[in-house]
């Protein structure tokens, strides 16, 4: 496979996670279209990059980590306090 395969996918994967993002209502969805998206830019980040951006991508892994983490634990918390993971129940939280 060659480099201009590993962009596509890349491109692929950021469009797709773009499309969770956009059209899926659930807080856990769109936590996934996040992750997604960051796997997509990870993945063209490296293929463009030599050793330092190998170091980099592990960066990014693990940035993306504590992203998701934060986002399922807010989730959790929205349904404990509504018993829905849509985003119209932390509307009704904002007030």
């Amino acid at each position: 496979m060659g480099i201009e395969m590993y962009l596509a996918f890349a491109v692929v994967f950021l469009f797709l996670g773009l499309y969770c993002i956009l059209t899926k209502k659930s807080i856990i969805k769109s936590a996934i279209g996040i992750s997604i998206m960051v796997k997509g830019g990870s993945l063209s980040f490296l293929v463009a990059g030599g050793a330092t951006a190998q170091v980099a991508v592990v960066l990014i892994i693990v940035i993306d980590a504590i992203i998701a983490a934060v986002l399922l634990s807010m989730a959790v918390n929205v349904y404990k306090h509504t018993g829905r993971l849509d985003f119209e129940a932390l509307k009704r939280l904002w007030g």
